[in-house]
């Protein structure tokens, strides 16, 4: 019995992994507007997909990710979008829109086209849920009918809204930045870096969204070795953030965490 729970869990570890990034599609809306999915996740748009095959049951649990999607349009407006698909792209447009309207799902992008395949996530069932975010095109949650719940698919948008997977990093560790005091307490983030020739230098400080929430620019730095510099940060609330480094050749990225 043990060894078949453990091919069991091995086989669904396999399949996660075989599953890790989404598919991309362009295709148009059931009114008539071009989608490119990478396009919207690059954008810093998070992906809610819901196959369903128009009937009541498949209400329920295409609702409970609905009602997880709606949960972030006050506090992340325009951040979290709906697509409602037709499973197997064979229901006319018109009844889909009114299918999500009759079970309470109006505010959505709805589709029936063979270029969102559901296949592209593993088994096919309806319905069927994704949450897609991120520039790596990350799933961060695939599950099909009742096994569907609204905290997991809330939790899958939230882990997504507070990952830093849209930074891009550069692998240039020579730089040799650090900063202190980390945690920092007093609103004075002091930074020591490396420079290798005369070039422009810039600071900015992104939040776990993505956001520059504050930019330096140093324009004063001409020596080619070990450089420091004092940046005012008292207005940032505690949390994580990131400060990027930046010249026209290469740039690092260095998490800090302020608590005053």
């Amino acid at each position: 019995m043990k060894k078949f729970i453990l091919i069991i869990s091995l086989c669904f570890i396999a399949i996660n992994i075989s599953y890790a990034q989404a598919t991309d599609f362009t295709t148009n809306d059931c009114n008539g507007n071009t989608h490119n999915l990478f396009d919207s996740l690059d954008a810093g748009n998070i992906i809610v997909i819901a196959w369903v095959m128009p009937c009541g049951p498949c209400a329920t649990y295409a609702g409970y990710a609905y009602s997880a999607v709606q949960n972030f349009s006050v506090s992340h407006p325009g951040k979290v979008d709906f697509y409602l698909v037709d499973d197997y792209a064979n229901t006319a447009c018109s009844n889909l829109v009114n299918w999500g309207n009759t079970f309470n799902m109006p505010i959505n992008t709805t589709f029936s086209s063979a270029d969102i395949s559901m296949s592209d996530y593993g088994t096919d069932g309806m319905p069927k849920v994704v949450v897609l975010a991120g520039a790596n095109h990350q799933v961060y949650y695939n599950m099909n009918d009742s096994q569907i719940d609204f905290n997991a698919v809330e939790s899958a948008i939230s882990d997504a809204l507070t990952s830093p997977l849209d930074l891009v990093e550069l692998e240039n560790k020579h730089i040799g930045l650090t900063s202190f005091p980390n945690p920092n307490y007093n609103g004075l983030l002091n930074i020591y870096y490396n420079t290798y020739r005369v070039e422009s230098i810039t600071f900015d400080i992104i939040n776990t969204l993505g956001t520059t929430v504050l930019a330096f620019s140093d324009y004063s730095t001409e020596i080619v070795e070990r450089n420091n510099k004092e940046l005012d940060i008292s207005i940032l609330p505690n949390g994580v953030y990131f400060l990027k480094l930046s010249t026209s050749s290469y740039s690092e990225i260095l998490r800090f965490v302020v608590a005053k």
